[in-house]
């Protein structure tokens, strides 16, 4: 080879490779796009919420981003309200787990996992081809087509109580049965899923106070104090005529009492700083 040609040669060479690694780059960035992908974000939350990020646990703040592989924790008192991108709600219960597997808004299709706890889902209709929406627990799988239901998984049990709509509620062997809005339905350990009962309306209340984050409406908004006193609203709404009834009686009570000793003093004659031993 003529020593002419060398540095010719060499600068092609480097080139070449120059080339070679952007390509190589944006292959792996394609390749790990579908974990950075956003899925929605914490639009309501009472603290403690965790976020876990890969290796990295953080805790979980009002507009913290959701993404593509995220696990959402909630600690005993804790509860989270997820906005997903196409519109749906997920209200994560205390002592809870859910890791949002995908969420595609564009396709419609999304695969959340309830690791242990409760998650009441909201899922927006589903009108696209081959769109899905799933709630899977370490039993079961909860596949809807835009409802509002409720999924709590303890002791290797998990129950389901429909609010509106239906779901197609399976065991982990494919056996399924179609559950309708104001029913039930179990799927114990690797038993198929019982078959659909009514709800009784104290199972609906619980379900639905389990979950519920912030105000009663379920709107989404507000920080931590906005849910925290939501909460104490609706807990005091419900309370409303027993406070009202014991701020009467505070008012009225010690008003009979001053006026039954005042006529009895009158009527005796008496000095009421005397000895009441006497009358």
């Amino acid at each position: 080879m003529n020593s002419k040609s060398l540095p010719a040669f060499g600068i092609a060479m480097m080139l070449s490779v120059a080339l070679l690694f952007p390509l190589d780059l944006l292959a792996q960035n394609q390749a790990q796009a579908p974990s950075a992908r956003g899925a929605g974000k914490v639009s309501r939350m009472i603290p403690a919420v965790n976020l876990q990020r890969a290796a990295k646990l953080v805790p979980a703040t009002t507009a913290m981003a959701v993404l593509w592989g995220d696990t959402l924790t909630t600690d005993r008192g804790g509860r989270a309200r997820v906005a997903l991108d196409d519109g749906s709600i997920l209200n994560v219960g205390s002592d809870s787990s859910i890791h949002v597997v995908s969420h595609d808004a564009a396709a419609q299709r999304t695969q959340i996992q309830l690791a242990y706890g409760r998650v009441r889902s909201s899922a927006v209709r589903l009108a696209r081809a081959g769109s899905s929406f799933e709630v899977r627990t370490p039993t079961a799988v909860a596949g809807v087509v835009g409802t509002d239901f409720f999924l709590e998984f303890a002791s290797n049990v998990t129950r389901l109580v429909v609010f509106e709509g239906k779901v197609n509620f399976c065991n982990l062997a494919g056996q399924c049965v179609l559950v309708g809005a104001g029913m039930l339905s179990v799927v114990r350990g690797n038993e198929q899923p019982s078959p659909p009962s009514p709800a009784p309306p104290s199972e609906m209340v619980s379900a639905s106070n389990s979950s519920s984050v912030g105000d009663a409406s379920g709107a989404v908004g507000g920080g931590t104090t906005g849910a925290t006193s939501g909460l104490t609203g609706g807990a005091l709404a419900g309370h409303g005529l027993m406070f009202a009834a014991g701020i009467v009686a505070a008012a009225v009570v010690p008003a009979i009492v001053v006026g039954s000793v005042v006529n009895r003093t009158k009527k005796c004659g008496c000095n009421t700083t005397g000895n009441t031993s006497h009358q």
